[in-house]
């Protein structure tokens, strides 16, 4: 099959800009394999937990090597550049491009997209303390997890994809577990105990990826009971165009390009809720916008609040956060990884302080 890349002109994406990323093409045949997941909401991979999990072996935790670390003013290897050529001409291709994503309810000094129909002022949430106890005791603080573990990226800078690309990689070096880890390192180097479980949820089976992944954290939130925050990282993806394009979210960072991230957090407003302490989990979701807000602008798209759960119920601390899409690069969202853990790591030190 022939291949065709489309270039692109800018244009507006449900009101949002979009630029066709201008950059060379690296030759890297990825295996062929299409694989189809059922995405029920652009900003997060399903309407609601997906059931039961599958009668299926569980898989086993897999270890992530360490981040390689930069010495002062030297990027990590994964930031170095890479060589460009054409793709290959017997994978089809569509194309691929940026855009930034804004908008929303402003609230205080950023933004919020609240479908949540729940009727709160946001800014008197913002208000309210978060329900969390911090200590800089070095106990572990913060858990790390994805329902989506095999959730991946493209790994080379491209304006184009191949179309039977599956973005699913069960090594965690290529997939969202290493932006996770990411994250995880900037705030240990902080001083706050992470725990960072890389249990694969979503393979063999992708339905089911909650509920495996809400028996992962209540097994971490039994062997660690100082865990005040829980945190679900994944990556989104928006659908694609008639001409199969596919959109990442992106903006410059200290001259870098980075996949922009979003926080989610739920509420539920039914008669018997199962997430009755949805507020609690909204204060903290507020707390860390703002937060990221003021150090990195443009990094955050608006807070996602919706009636959704996304066991988000497991603590007044759980949120879950969305690292670019599909066809942001690897190096785009490991470096976006790395922001978050800055942006969190400042919560809570902010946190801590009020403890002490």
């Amino acid at each position: 099959m022939k291949s065709r890349t489309v270039r692109l002109p800018r244009v507006r994406l449900s009101g949002v800009l979009c630029a066709a990323a201008a950059v060379g093409c690296l030759c890297f045949a990825l295996s062929g394999g299409a694989e189809t997941l059922l995405r029920a909401l652009p900003g997060g991979e399903s309407g609601r937990k997906d059931g039961a999990p599958q009668q299926s072996a569980e898989a086993e935790p897999s270890a992530v090597p360490e981040a390689p670390e930069a010495d002062d003013g030297v990027l990590p290897p994964w930031h170095e550049p890479i060589p460009y050529c054409t793709p290959d001409p017997e994978r089809e291709t569509a194309p691929v491009a940026a855009t930034f994503l804004s908008g929303g309810e402003k609230v205080a000094d950023f933004h919020v997209k609240d479908t949540s129909d729940s009727g709160v002022d946001l800014e008197e949430e913002l208000a309210a303390a978060p329900d969390v106890h911090i200590r800089r005791d070095g106990s572990p603080a913060v858990l790390l997890y994805s329902t989506h573990t095999c959730e991946s990226f493209l790994l080379r800078s491209a304006d184009w994809y191949y179309t039977d690309e599956s973005f699913r990689d069960l090594d965690p070096e290529k997939s969202i577990v290493a932006v996770a880890a990411e994250a995880a390192r900037v705030m240990e180097e902080g001083g706050f105990g992470v725990i960072h479980d890389r249990t694969v949820h979503d393979s063999p089976a992708f339905s089911g990826s909650y509920q495996r992944s809400w028996e992962t954290i209540q097994r971490n939130l039994a062997l660690y009971p100082t865990i005040q925050i829980t945190v679900d990282v994944h990556r989104d993806a928006f659908g694609e165009e008639d001409d199969g394009t596919r959109y990442k979210p992106v903006t410059e960072i200290e001259g870098r390009d980075a996949a922009q991230i979003m926080i989610l957090t739920g509420c539920d407003l039914e008669e018997e809720p199962v997430f009755p302490d949805w507020r609690e989990n909204l204060h903290l979701a507020l707390r860390l916008q703002q937060k990221g807000e003021e150090m990195f602008p443009g990094l955050y798209r608006p807070l996602n609040f919706t009636q959704r759960n996304y066991n988000l119920h497991a603590t007044h601390g759980s949120l879950l956060i969305e690292v670019g899409t599909e066809v942001n690069t690897l190096a785009e969202a490991k470096y976006s990884g790395r922001l978050l853990g800055e942006t969190l790591l400042a919560l809570l030190n902010d946190l801590a302080a009020q403890e002490e």
